[in-house]
């Protein structure tokens, strides 16, 4: 017993200093979690100067559309936009958008492959139409949409590719276009690059980082990712993926805006609607189609939280102090000064994005059309 008692009073203190050491590397609860990134500066609301569109009057040539789904479920539709002005269903004085009976649309929906190009060996989805004569429930070429049937299972934040091409035997005769948002002097950041990360900070589209509109001329061997047949400069990004998800539950959301009106000195106010959890305002952003100088202010529920001076043109960004939005309040950007160009959604679009109600997550204050908005914003963007 006695032995017993000398080696515990020799033992506890090597113990106790064991336990010290092996907590003292251990158990350290605040390393445990790595801090949390904030958000990309990503913009709510497109930006462009016009509409373009990209004619499918070869017979190798494709169009590609990378976008992200933004819920996980079963997306029953996606939705593009078609120009087929020129063809016989579409006469109303403009030419090259379309020709002859309008050709034929072979459309698939793929898988991405690592390197962002599309995984073209099994398709998710498929259809095929004559946009001229198709089912009035896919194709609507005077009011300029298509409503491309899926049914497929979708996971939130995984990329997909949809792919068009003109299976007319003489397509140079008989074709259409789709059509999408434009930029003429060029797109800028993420969206402007194969970007294969969706973290990527200069996202400024309201687009993941990762979208974009692809092009190839050699029959999908190779793909110039983003890329277009024109633009300025040449060889430059200029197309901006135009879309809405739809989903089994009701739920349509995406980048609705395909064309801007010209550009304007006003003093347009956007509305971001009150939202159900807090978030956190880090910067002010604005589109500026020419070189101009002017503020842009931020409002939480009429008051005033900071203004900024910005010059210059195209997408700029200024930093703020951090303002936490709390829930329930309505936030308010205005620019002064700045040319702003605004951009449109079809009203197609604009009530099924539900712009027109007082659900919809943005409104251009004061505004007639409902479908006009304007690309002065919080950074990062409300969460959806």
């Amino acid at each position: 017993m006695a032995t017993r008692r000398a080696l515990s009073r020799i033992a506890s203190p090597v113990a106790i200093a064991v336990a010290v050491a092996v907590l003292a590397l251990v158990w350290r609860p605040w390393r445990t979690e790595s801090p949390k990134r904030p958000a990309p500066l990503t913009a709510p609301i497109a930006a462009g100067t016009s509409a373009a569109n990209i004619p499918l009057s070869a017979s190798q040539t494709r169009v590609l559309v990378r976008w992200v789904a933004r819920s996980t479920g079963t997306l029953t539709a996606l939705h593009l936009r078609i120009q087929a002005d020129g063809a016989t269903c579409r006469q109303s004085g403009k030419t090259e958008y379309g020709a002859g009976d309008g050709g034929s649309w072979a459309v698939t929906t793929d898988p991405v492959l690592a390197d962002g190009r599309p995984d073209q060996r099994t398709a998710l989805a498929s259809q095929e139409f004559r946009p001229c004569n198709g089912p009035a429930a896919i194709v609507d070429v005077r009011q300029g949409i298509v409503r491309l049937p899926m049914n497929i299972d979708v996971v939130k934040g995984t990329e997909y590719a949809t792919v068009i091409r003109n299976t007319d035997p003489d397509p140079s005769l008989n074709y259409t276009s789709p059509n999408f948002l434009f930029t003429g002097t060029g797109l800028v950041g993420a969206n402007a690059r194969n970007e294969r990360s969706s973290d990527a900070s200069d996202a400024y589209y309201g687009l993941d980082p990762r979208e974009l509109v692809g092009y190839s001329l050699d029959d999908g061997r190779t793909w110039a990712l983003p890329g277009g047949p024109y633009g300025t400069p040449p060889g430059n990004p200029n197309f901006l993926p135009t879309y809405l998800q739809e989903y089994s539950d009701g739920r349509i959301t995406g980048q609705p805006y395909y064309y801007a009106p010209p550009p304007s000195t006003a003093t347009p106010t956007m509305v971001f609607r009150a939202e159900p959890r807090s978030w956190t305002v880090r910067a002010l952003g604005a589109y500026v189609s020419r070189p101009s100088r002017g503020t842009l202010t931020l409002t939480v529920d009429g008051r005033r939280r900071a203004r900024v001076a910005v010059a210059g043109a195209g997408m700029l960004r200024k930093p703020i102090d951090p303002v936490t939005i709390p829930i329930g309040k309505t936030v308010k950007v205005s620019s002064e000064g700045l040319a702003i160009q605004d951009v449109v959604a079809d009203s197609a679009w604009g009530h099924l994005m539900r712009l027109d109600s007082d659900s919809a997550p943005w409104r251009l204050e004061g505004a007639v059309n409902f479908s006009h908005a304007a690309p002065v914003y919080p950074l990062p963007r409300p969460p959806s």
